[in-house]
């Protein structure tokens, strides 16, 4: 129990200190962690691949990833991510496929959020729902 208490803290904590889960009542940050489960993935692991259809929302507890676009002449890394960064929002918004790939640079902890609830509890938050467009154009470019 006293694990489950310390993991639950932990995601409040990293929640909170992602900005744009700062305007959620608490009643939503609960629901947000009740759906939310922990991952940890191996450096040199493929989280997401380009080109694969957007089904969650990832958010970093730990560790580093990096963010990969191919071109026409292989590919090119155009982002690091770390701690309380999150990435995989830009597929779940505009149902396109990933426009990246997102490879583990350390042995990474990942909160992952499935695309259902991700539009159930995110979405329905005028705040939230203005921040993730707000990222996903500034990305988009």
């Amino acid at each position: 129990m006293a694990e489950t208490n310390s993991i639950f803290g932990r995601l409040r904590s990293v929640l909170q200190n992602t900005y744009f889960f700062q305007s959620l009542k608490m009643s939503e940050l609960d629901e947000l962690i009740g759906h939310l489960r922990m991952i940890r993935v191996q450096k040199g692991y493929e989280i997401i691949k380009q080109g694969d259809p957007g089904d969650a929302f990832y958010l970093i507890a730990s560790g580093s990833v990096s963010v990969w676009k191919k071109k026409t002449m292989g590919k090119s890394k155009v982002a690091d991510l770390g701690p309380d960064q999150f990435f995989g929002e830009m597929a779940l918004m505009s149902n396109d496929p990933r426009n990246a790939t997102i490879v583990a640079e350390d042995v990474t902890e990942l909160f992952v959020l499935q695309r259902y609830d991700f539009e159930k509890i995110l979405m329905k938050n005028p705040l939230i729902a203005n921040e993730l467009r707000k990222a996903f154009l500034e990305r988009k470019k």
